[in-house]
């Protein structure tokens, strides 16, 4: 069960109060007291919706350095080295 935001007429209401206390009630079997002290996030992650993120793999990573390429370090003009400055 994952709760949504309620909507009507296209414009939305806030959280759907109804499921998130039904889903904390009776889908995990909470006390009433357990749900209240539960933050969003806590929730989210009980209910699964929240199975975090993946990651960053080699090939995110050379996508990344692709898109966002370092700048050429400024070479010394006697020696032909890279400049430490």
């Amino acid at each position: 069960m994952t709760p949504q935001q309620r909507t009507t007429d296209g414009l939305s209401t806030g959280l759907d109060w109804p499921a998130l206390i039904r889903a904390g009630l009776v889908g995990l079997r909470l006390t009433p007291d357990q749900f209240w002290r539960l933050t969003p996030a806590e929730l989210r992650l009980m209910l699964g919706q929240d199975t975090g993120a993946v990651p960053l793999g080699r090939a995110g990573l050379d996508q990344l350095m692709h898109a966002f390429p370092d700048p050429a370090a400024p070479k010394s003009p006697e020696t032909g080295a890279v400049s430490d400055e």
